[in-house]
């Protein structure tokens, strides 16, 4: 699907032809990584599918106000970011960091300790902030820039990068006391 991603502009403007291959295409090169985004914030399976198919709802009724100077990417976590944000303020849950499955290996004592490493990892990031261990997560496993982060969270560039460079110095105390 990377050739997809290349070809966006063509797709958003096919899609908003009513094409539905455009329309599929567009999909199939982001529901992936957005499920994936969505079920760490979220910890429940079935609930991330749910808030990923609605963020795919929302963005096509909504595709015509896409701004087309701007990153597609950044836009529709955006719309993903705000729904897993709503239906955790409905559920009263704090967001939580769900890694993922640990890969099979046949060392099993290397697997053993890093699980363990992961473990305390996670338990670390569990307690920071919500909107910390979002950055976190949208810089180390998304991979999306500070620009991208601010825009998707509606914070300026500067204060992601600040509250990045805190939460990591908070991880790393946090896993010295392990």
């Amino acid at each position: 699907m990377k050739k997809d991603i290349n070809n966006e502009p063509q797709l958003i403007a096919g899609a908003l032809k009513g094409d539905e291959d455009a329309y599929r295409r567009l999909l199939n090169s982001y529901k992936g990584r957005i499920f994936s985004y969505v079920c760490r914030i979220v910890k429940n399976y079935h609930d991330a599918e749910d808030i990923t198919f609605n963020t795919f709802i929302k963005c096509f009724k909504s595709l015509k106000s896409f701004d087309p100077t701007k990153s597609f990417s950044t836009w529709l976590y955006t719309i993903a970011h705000n729904l897993a944000v709503d239906f955790l303020r409905k559920k009263k849950i704090e967001y939580e960091y769900l890694d993922e499955r640990y890969p099979a290996s046949t060392n099993l004592v290397k697997e053993y300790e890093d699980k363990q490493k992961l473990n305390k990892i996670d338990q670390a990031l569990y307690q920071l902030a919500p909107i910390d261990r979002e950055i976190v997560i949208l810089f180390h496993k998304e991979q999306k820039s500070y620009e991208e982060i601010g825009e998707i969270l509606k914070t300026p560039a500067t204060t992601i990068k600040t509250r990045l460079h805190r939460a990591r110095l908070k991880l790393r105390d946090l896993l010295k006391q392990r």
